[in-house]
């Protein structure tokens, strides 16, 4: 009893000395010391005019204050998005800041730069809950020029890594090996200009290999989100015509599956600006939706024609989109072949 009464005394003494009355006194820490030990107490800072947390606060204020009524009606009927966006977790490229988008529009999957492995229980869960539980209409994966995950899957990984850094270089690994595999002329270019140098850094963001990069990210995510077998299955339902499926919304419509388009975007962070890849995926036979932005194959295209020669014109190949609905197709057509039809 003795003892823990000298060490409330030594504690308020400290204290004392350690008070500062002036202005400033809120962010000092409290300094407890024992007979044989001590502590910090570290204060907490309220938010107010000088808190690093005012920006969120004031944000938060906003918000709630914005639409009362969306809120409401969304926490009775819940949620039901005709979107499902997997984006990269770059704090510059938040979905909801640029579509401007009300709660309830976009169910989200973001990640370092926006992939999507089927390896991954994550990205695949939300992949499965938007298409057999929410019932949405089309899924958005979207990469962004300037991304820092590509960047560094430009440059060797480091001789020596820690824990934090083995687990990015580890997760960037597939961009790593489209960068070191692609045939694509600007990355082929960019590939030789790293090999040449004796420490080589990241590139610009404006560097023709690097947003190439960006993009064929992108593609190779659309092509791993329209193979996996969630997709699969959905797509041979829906061909089958089969409306004992999983896709059936959580408020218990049921019918038959829907189709899912899958879209492979690019966000510009220096301008604004969103432009498809051209490679939207969708049913085998089913239409797919036209996409409002600017594509980037079109303008890339014009670019070629302008510079075109007399030269004989090469031959014809299959678009990424081609090649990614055949492989699809043929995906579908084999689970129909090897699966019960009660299964999907």
């Amino acid at each position: 009893m003795v003892a823990f009464k000298l060490f409330l005394a030594l504690a308020a003494v400290t204290s004392a000395f350690a008070h500062d009355h002036s202005e400033r006194h809120h962010s000092r820490d409290l300094r407890i010391v024992g007979r044989k030990t001590s502590s910090i107490w570290r204060r907490q800072e309220v938010p107010g005019s000088g808190s690093e947390f005012q920006v969120l606060v004031d944000g938060n204020k906003a918000f709630k204050e914005a639409d009362p009524a969306l809120l409401k009606k969304l926490t009775d009927e819940g949620q039901e998005p005709p979107f499902m966006f997997l984006g990269c977790s770059d704090s510059r490229v938040s979905e909801g800041t640029v579509f401007r988008t009300q709660p309830g529009t976009l169910f989200t999957q973001r990640n370092i730069a926006n992939q999507y492995n089927p390896t991954d229980p994550n990205a695949q869960s939300v992949l499965a809950y938007a298409v057999a539980e929410l019932g949405v209409k089309h899924i958005i994966l979207m990469g962004h020029y300037g991304c820092g995950g590509v960047a560094a899957s430009i440059i060797p990984p480091p001789a020596s890594v820690d824990a934090a850094n083995g687990a990015v270089q580890a997760w960037i690994q597939p961009i790593r090996e489209i960068f070191q595999s692609s045939s694509r002329p600007e990355i082929v270019t960019l590939r030789e200009e790293i090999k040449a140098e004796a420490n080589p850094e990241e590139p610009d963001v404006t560097n023709p290999g690097f947003r190439a990069l960006v993009e064929e990210n992108v593609k190779a995510g659309v092509g791993r989100i329209a193979a996996d077998s969630v997709i699969a299955n959905h797509f041979a339902a829906i061909a089958a015509g089969n409306s004992t499926t999983g896709a059936e919304r959580r408020s218990g419509e049921g019918g038959p599956a829907e189709p899912v388009f899958i879209h492979g975007w690019v966000y510009d962070i220096a301008n604004g600006e969103v432009r498809d890849l051209g490679i939207s995926v969708g049913p085998p036979g089913v239409a797919i939706p036209q996409v409002p932005f600017a594509r980037i194959a079109a303008a890339a295209d014009k670019a070629a024609a302008s510079r075109s020669t007399s030269a004989p014109a090469p031959a014809a190949t299959a678009t990424p989109s081609e090649s990614v609905a055949v492989r699809c197709a043929e995906q579908c057509k084999t689970k129909r072949n090897f699966l019960p039809r009660n299964m999907y």
